[in-house]
């Protein structure tokens, strides 16, 4: 997620539609610390809701888990596995040698 300061977004509008534009959110910042978040506005954004989209936003940057995203949603695990796979998004948040770890003590 990308990230644009009060004060560059008045010097420099330019900024923060560039990135809305490549379909990336954005959060807004004053002093260092965020204050706000802007979402690009597309047929996914649209479809989902917002409440879901920064959901879905703040779960590919990592900042909470899938299962808290599910939470903020409203919906159970399940689907949002499935809702991820249809986004092309991965949803497995273990590294791959922790999942190959797992995988030998079954072999």
């Amino acid at each position: 997620m990308q990230t644009v300061s009060i004060r560059d977004l008045k010097n420099n509008p330019s900024n923060m539609t560039k990135y809305l534009e490549n379909n990336e959110s954005v959060f807004v910042t004053k002093h260092g610390k965020p204050i706000g978040i802007t979402i690009p506005l597309n047929d996914d954004t649209l479809s989902m809701g917002i409440k879901k989209t920064v959901a879905l936003e703040q779960f590919k940057q990592g900042l909470i888990s899938m299962g808290k995203m599910a939470e903020i949603m409203g919906i159970d695990k399940q689907e949002a596995m499935r809702m991820l796979n249809s986004l092309g998004l991965n949803w497995i948040e273990d590294d791959i040698e922790v999942i190959k770890s797992e995988v030998s003590k079954w072999l």
